[in-house]
């Protein structure tokens, strides 16, 4: 199977100097996919430097030349010394633990007694004339009446210490997973054996075998060390199985406690708008029938004044309730449209074809008549051949939200287009204001409902179609609803004015009364908002 040129001093350590470098070449490529697997790493350097240990050992054997010789025993020796640093690194990095004084300690002698072999001389580290081996007496080693015999009982040493720590380690340890540590502590102990053995034999000591057995008892360590590796391996794959577990079944309890805290809050708005609905209507009776009767009277104790504020404040708050029941209904809406087999629609849709311009065109007016008190600019901009396949009623109810936003946040003198656009296969209704626009941190947070982009206490005196009036954001949350029910798609874009650029930054209500705006032209180009509806065309 060899050639004949190789001694069979020599062709033992060849099987070992292959069989570890292949184990090092395959330890780095796993790593390389795999780099949490951290020992991985520890592990080829350790690979390595028994394949370097070996290929010492095969040049020794060689016996080519006295240089040879005494470079193949560097080789060796260098490579044990450095051995035992790699145990110890190995073991923390098992365990994820920073290095101890001890394993600074190890690494360091084991660097000084590598350096001793590589580049020491004399008789007492490594030197010449060459002395017969005395197990081999056909075979020639250089001197070395110091360094050898220190090396040799380092990793003695060492590797009691580390057979030690890993049998305390596993000892004091209830995991039953660190049992991978115990193959690790077998091979250490076959290389032990192997080592005393050679020792032995080189004091004189008579044993079973007549050669030398470290080289074999190091192959053993190496397919142990392999064993270790494969078993911390699996231990790892099954603790990120069961963290993803405990991961998943920690979401799934996250989400049913969700649904259930989902229905509680359901529950209890319900609650709540009936509790606020039954004393309004209870109230509001008692304060007209109390009206007929003091009108009855011919000298009334309470002037009509009187019930006419009460019955304000109480239409105020009937509106408030009333406006707390659509939003619960939008909500649940919105919430069971997420899934169109659970839409449950209490209204009845008569779904229609519209011509889209003079629909339009009629709701413009209508709400020019709402807005008559303001000074501003509607326009429309579209063919007039476009349709839809609409209820007519939650169109319109969509359209005049939009409208009464974009006019109650463009100031007076100020322009608000609406345009009518077919893009491929959709058709584009867009609401374009000019005023102050929607700054960055409010924008995701227009569709949720009871939001408003100005402080409450700012819309306190103003009515519908005033510039800044505002709302609860309701008309949004509808159409969000809307779009997820009818299957078209809202959207918005928008530019903070460039003289306003924070919330609490207020615009006088008036182009000619800004002081940032010499022209109407100045105030358009600075700021606004487009909310895009896109439909799919009939019949495509």
């Amino acid at each position: 199977m060899f050639p004949d040129s190789i001694p069979h001093f020599s062709i033992g350590p060849l099987c070992g100097l292959i069989a570890n470098g292949m184990l090092a070449i395959l330890c780095l490529v796993i790593f390389t996919l795999y780099q949490h697997y951290k020992p991985l790493c520890v592990l080829a350097v350790f690979y390595i430097f028994i394949a370097l240990a070996f290929l010492g050992w095969v040049i020794y054997g060689l016996q080519k030349s006295p240089q040879s010789i005494l470079l193949g025993n560097r080789i060796l020796y260098a490579s044990l010394a450095l051995l035992p640093a790699t145990w110890f690194w190995f073991y923390l990095s098992f365990f994820r633990q920073r290095p101890t004084r001890l394993t600074w300690i190890v690494t360091g002698l084991s660097l000084a007694l590598g350096l001793l072999a590589l580049f020491g001389k004399g008789p007492l580290l490594f030197g010449l004339p060459l002395k017969p081996d005395p197990i081999a007496p056909d075979i020639l080693r250089p001197q070395s009446l110091l360094l050898k015999p220190l090396i040799q009982s380092f990793c003695f040493v060492a590797c009691i210490s580390y057979i030690l720590l890993i049998g305390l380690r596993l000892w004091r340890s209830k995991n039953q997973g660190l049992s991978y540590l115990l193959p690790f502590a077998i091979g250490l102990f076959i290389w032990l054996l192997g080592a005393v053995h050679d020792s032995l034999r080189v004091a004189g000591v008579v044993t079973l075998s007549k050669d030398h057995q470290l080289w074999l008892a190091s192959l053993w360590l190496s397919a142990f060390l392999t064993i270790t590796i494969a078993l911390y391996i699996r231990s790892l794959e099954s603790e990120m199985s069961r963290l993803q577990k405990a991961q998943i079944d920690t979401l799934e309890q996250s989400r049913n406690e969700h649904e259930r805290l989902s229905r509680a809050k359901s529950k209890a708005l319900d609650h709540l708008s009936h509790e606020l609905r039954t004393p309004l209507a209870v109230i509001q009776g008692n304060i007209r029938l109390l009206k007929r009767k003091a009108q009855t009277q011919t000298s009334s104790i309470v002037n009509e004044e009187v019930f006419d504020m009460l019955e304000r404040n109480l239409n105020r708050i009937s509106n408030i309730q009333h406006e707390t029941n659509v939003i619960i209904e939008s909500y649940q809406g919105l919430e069971v449209t997420s899934s169109p087999d659970t839409i449950d629609t209490k209204e009845t849709l008569s779904m229609e074809t519209i011509s889209l311009f003079p629909f339009t065109e009629r709701i413009l007016n209508k709400v020019k008549g709402n807005a008559v008190h303001r000074d501003l600019r509607i326009q429309l901009d579209g063919t007039n051949a476009l349709g839809l396949n609409m209820d007519s009623g939650v169109l319109e109810d969509i359209l005049i939200g939009l409208l009464k936003n974009s006019i109650e946040n463009t100031p007076d003198e100020g322009l608000v287009r609406v345009v009518l656009e077919k893009k491929g296969q959709w058709i584009q209704l867009k609401v374009q204001d000019f005023g102050i626009g929607i700054t960055k941190e409010n924008q995701p947070h227009l569709f949720n409902g009871l939001f408003h982009t100005l402080d409450t206490e700012l819309y306190t005196s103003k009515k519908s179609y005033d510039f800044g009036a505002g709302g609860k954001g309701l008309d949004l949350l509808k159409m969000k609803v809307y779009s997820k029910r009818f299957g078209f798609d809202i959207s918005v874009g928008s530019q903070r004015c460039n003289h306003l650029p924070e919330e609490r930054d207020l615009c006088p209500g008036k182009i000619s009364l800004c002081r940032h705006c010499k022209k109407t032209e100045d105030c358009l180009s600075s700021g606004g908002s487009t909310f895009c509806l896109t439909f799919p065309v009939i019949g495509e």
